[in-house]
């Protein structure tokens, strides 16, 4: 009978105690955290005040995700490139976006990313958080999402689109050249999935001139809808006809609608 009763006494502790760690409250971050101080801090990495970069250690596995076999044998480096802050209803969220790329010193002494070529981008992560008293909480948490950069470097820009009611959307401009050819494009993520990707805006400048036959240009504007959590796309431009030599206008209206679910 007291074994029965000992092991009932041991039960009844042990779903005390999951219940505490599924109901208790996660561990928050200090509010004074920089957004490198908390990458640091995820990342279980060394924030280096010189580069403004965290180092931290990665598996083969992580070597392959990122590219690093030309770099630091099991070193990676991530950048911040930016903090959003958006309303979501009575709530605040945050969203650090950085970079991870395997660097290097070159010969010319530079801190440059060991993977150089052409086509050759950094890997995108994000980190979001509510702030709550004095305390940081981490909602959610990705180090890659995306490869964006031409040359190993930075060559896009980033802005954060409200859609209302959770739909927070980074947009992701990526400038390509090549070929006389000038390229954008233009990618959409819902934490970190890709709901829309397009190239927003191009032109062949650079091998042909205005009223040569064969010259094209067009752009994109972009206008949102928080009803339906929307993006509504007009692009406009022109051609030209070969055969005339005359210009030919393009203009394009599209919608997409943008939801939760992902496959």
């Amino acid at each position: 009978m007291n074994i029965i009763r000992l092991i009932k006494t041991f039960c009844l502790l042990s779903l005390t105690l999951l219940s505490l760690t599924l109901y208790s409250s996660p561990e928050g971050y200090p509010k004074s955290y920089s957004p490198e101080e908390l990458l640091q801090k995820m990342l279980s990495g060394e924030y280096l005040s010189s580069y403004n970069a965290v180092k931290w250690n990665g598996t083969p596995g992580d070597m392959h995700e990122f590219n690093g076999l030309l770099g630091e044998k099991g070193t990676l480096y991530s950048f911040v490139d930016t903090t959003f802050i958006v309303q979501r209803g009575s709530d605040t969220m945050y969203y650090t976006v950085f970079r991870t790329a395997p660097m290097i010193i070159s010969e010319d002494g530079d801190f440059v990313n060991s993977n150089n070529c052409h086509v050759c981008g950094v890997n995108l992560g994000y980190v979001s958080y509510t702030i709550e008293n004095d305390s940081i909480y981490i909602y959610k948490f990705k180090r890659s999402f995306a490869i964006h950069g031409s040359f190993g470097e930075k060559s896009y820009d980033l802005s954060m689109v409200n859609l209302g009611d959770g739909y927070e959307l980074l947009k992701v401009d990526d400038i390509y050249e090549g070929m006389g050819t000038t390229s954008v494009i233009t990618r959409f993520y819902l934490d970190g999935e890709l709901k829309l990707s397009m190239i927003s805006a191009e032109n062949n400048r650079g091998n042909r001139g205005k009223n040569q036959n064969g010259y094209y240009e067009f752009s994109s504007v972009f206008s949102y809808d928080n009803n339906d959590h929307s993006i509504i796309i007009k692009q406009s431009g022109y051609r030209i006809d070969e055969r005339r030599g005359r210009k030919i206008p393009i203009f394009k209206i599209h919608k997409t609608t943008i939801d939760n679910y992902s496959f």
